[in-house]
């Protein structure tokens, strides 16, 4: 597992801001939290020293990354490791800096899915960070150039369909993963599918989805291309991104990027719904 301990506030920042702005992408994550009393600058290089050895030891091949901040607070945020683990690493840290140290340890276990808000106001709030502002910047020499931003403009925009369904569009290159989705939709939504991000223009503007499954690795284009695009003509959209790699920095991009959330494959019926379900709220509340 990664430790970092270089620039790791600022870094920490940017996780818990994605964290904070759509908890359900964080599916599976948990966050170990090591609180050190008055740790001196002499004795941090020890504590690191020791909480690597625990930590290797408990989670020598988990997904995931340790935050070693400036302040002598410890942040494990990884994927798929038990309450239990956690629980027994933590106490096995505290216990060994105490012994060695004298210096009081305590700690917290979040799971970032369900209290990820709570986490993350934690840690920006304590830490005195502020997310930095999404910028979303024209793409020129790309195909989506050629779609006219008029055809957004005159479209209603969140709204539902005669038959009142939200309506999806997912954009993916492989045709499982299409019929899946589509099989795990039926009879949720009004949906489309686009292949490529060439037809993911022409579908988002003729078709104005309420939500948007988005695969990060297309064929034809990156699906970030699609993305910026998408929230230059319509900074309104409900955009989720889809993607093998659930590891954290895609997690983290994707937020930062302005998706409103992050699926990892293989989904879950359950996900998808929590994105349409909570589009249609948007639009009851509009």
């Amino acid at each position: 597992m990664e430790i970092l301990s270089l620039n790791a506030q600022a870094k920490l920042a940017s996780a818990a801001s994605s964290i904070g702005r759509n908890p359900m992408s964080w599916q599976g994550w948990h966050c170990l939290r090591i609180l050190i009393e008055e740790m001196k600058e002499d004795t941090q290089q020890e504590v690191l020293l020791w909480t690597k050895s625990i930590l290797e030891s408990y989670l020598k091949d988990a997904e995931g990354r340790v935050y070693f901040c400036e302040t002598g607070d410890i942040h494990v945020i990884c994927r798929n490791i038990t309450r239990q683990v956690l629980e027994q690493a933590g106490n096995q840290i505290c216990d060994l800096v105490f012994n060695e140290s004298k210096l009081l340890v305590s700690y917290d276990i979040y799971e970032l899915c369900g209290e990820g808000m709570d986490y993350s106001r934690t840690v920006l709030e304590q830490k005195d960070f502020f997310s930095l502002p999404i910028r979303h910047e024209s793409l020129p020499g790309t195909a989506e150039a050629d779609i006219d931003a008029a055809l957004l403009s005159d479209q209603p925009r969140r709204s539902l369909t005669h038959s009142g369904q939200p309506r999806v569009l997912l954009v993916e290159d492989d045709a499982v993963t299409r019929w899946m989705v589509r099989n795990a939709l039926k009879n949720e939504c009004e949906f489309i599918t686009a292949p490529s991000a060439n037809k993911a223009f022409a579908m988002f503007a003729s078709f104005t989805p309420d939500v948007v499954f988005l695969d990060i690795n297309l064929p034809d284009n990156n699906g970030y291309v699609v993305l910026d695009w998408i929230l230059k003509n319509d900074p309104g959209a409900n955009v989720v991104m889809f993607s093998s790699n659930g590891h954290l920095d895609n997690i983290v991009k994707a937020m930062e990027k302005g998706a409103s959330g992050f699926i990892a494959k293989p989904f879950l019926r359950e996900h998808l719904l929590h994105y349409i379900q909570r589009s249609g709220q948007e639009c009851a509340i509009a």
